[in-house]
């Protein structure tokens, strides 16, 4: 017959606990999506170590500009050593990806089972089940978006060295700085409350993966220029200045219209060579020899981390209201 501590030591819980059962339930979501990660990596790291290869050969460090002449033709070899980019757009897929198949089935698919039933009637209780799951796969996803930004700032830095272009270019702005975890955090904290409230996984993983797309295109094209108000100049941008607007003014100082402005460059064109060499005279010299005048609005390279702060600021904001609602939820709602 089992006495009675040896019965106690046979039901204890594991070392890790309530970490232990939530590495066993994720485990094979956790794999497939590393598995993601790690082909993109193993992408970053041939690309860089080759684009490094080719800026010493092709002795980039030796020119002080990249904008005219045999430097700018080096430059141009260097972009076309990268290849194309096409792959990595895909990682603008993986935050959602992330929500979707981590957060989704988080709490839908114990609540479609039936085996919350079980689960929050242990003597961890339901708070602390969540919480529990919440903060470890939260920091999984914080630590991987992070180092997995921090790869592709090493992969892009000899490209982005020769041939630099304003910060709102989406790959750079999504991957070089820290909108990336906080993103991520988002889509999971909407894919855990989005679970919970239709109560069905495959329903929740396919709305959340739809919704965070959609809501970063329309942060990407619509939302993200407007954070601070952009400077406007005479003259053209620097090279890392983000452009979010060009205007058109005839001799008398009097705005064009779409139309006049399209006409304006339809002239412009008609005078090139017909040939496939440079045009002689540059657009912007072309209007200002006709007192034309170019109005550029744009956001200044210097406000890369500010707007970085404040995209993570909402999006970070949002996804605690939503992880602070689906506690609730669990606590109040759901029997």
């Amino acid at each position: 017959m089992t006495d009675a501590p040896s019965l106690a030591r046979d039901r204890a819980l594991p070392r890790l606990g309530l970490a232990w059962v939530t590495w066993r339930q994720h485990r094979f979501a956790v794999y497939g999506l590393l598995g993601m990660l790690a082909c993109f990596a193993v992408l970053m790291v041939a690309g860089g170590m080759q684009a490094r290869s080719t800026y010493g050969q092709l002795g980039l460090a030796q020119c002080t500009s990249y904008s005219a002449g045999r430097c700018q033709h080096l430059a141009d070899d260097l972009f076309t050593s990268y290849g194309s980019k096409w792959p990595f757009l895909f990682l603008l897929l993986l935050p959602g990806a992330f929500g979707a198949f981590l957060g989704g089935p988080l709490i839908a698919r114990e609540l479609e089972t039936g085996t919350y039933r079980f689960a929050w009637t242990q003597a961890a209780g339901r708070t602390r089940w969540l919480l529990t799951k919440l903060f470890l796969i939260a920091l999984l996803l914080v630590a991987v978006t992070a180092g997995f930004s921090a790869l592709y700032s090493w992969y892009n830095a000899p490209l982005d060295h020769v041939l630099p272009v304003g910060f709102g270019d989406y790959l750079g702005f999504e991957l070089e700085g820290i909108a990336f975890p906080v993103q991520t955090l988002l889509a999971f904290a909407a894919g855990v409350f989005a679970g919970l409230l239709v109560r069905r996984t495959m329903v929740a993983v396919g709305a959340v993966f739809l919704g965070f797309f959609g809501l970063l295109m329309a942060t990407v094209f619509k939302l993200r220029r407007h954070y601070m108000t952009p400077l406007t100049t005479f003259h053209k941008p620097g090279p890392r200045d983000w452009v979010v607007g060009t205007a058109y003014t005839d001799p008398t100082g009097h705005p064009l219209s779409d139309s006049q402005s399209h006409s304006l460059y339809m002239k412009y064109v008609a005078q090139l060579p017909s040939g496939n060499g440079l045009p002689s005279v540059p657009y912007r010299d072309w209007l200002q020899a006709r007192h034309y005048t170019i109005v550029t609005s744009y956001q200044p390279s210097a406000r890369f981390w500010s707007f970085q702060f404040i995209e993570a600021a909402w999006m970070g904001l949002l996804a605690l209201l939503l992880a602070i609602a689906s506690v609730w939820l669990v606590r109040r709602r759901t029997g």
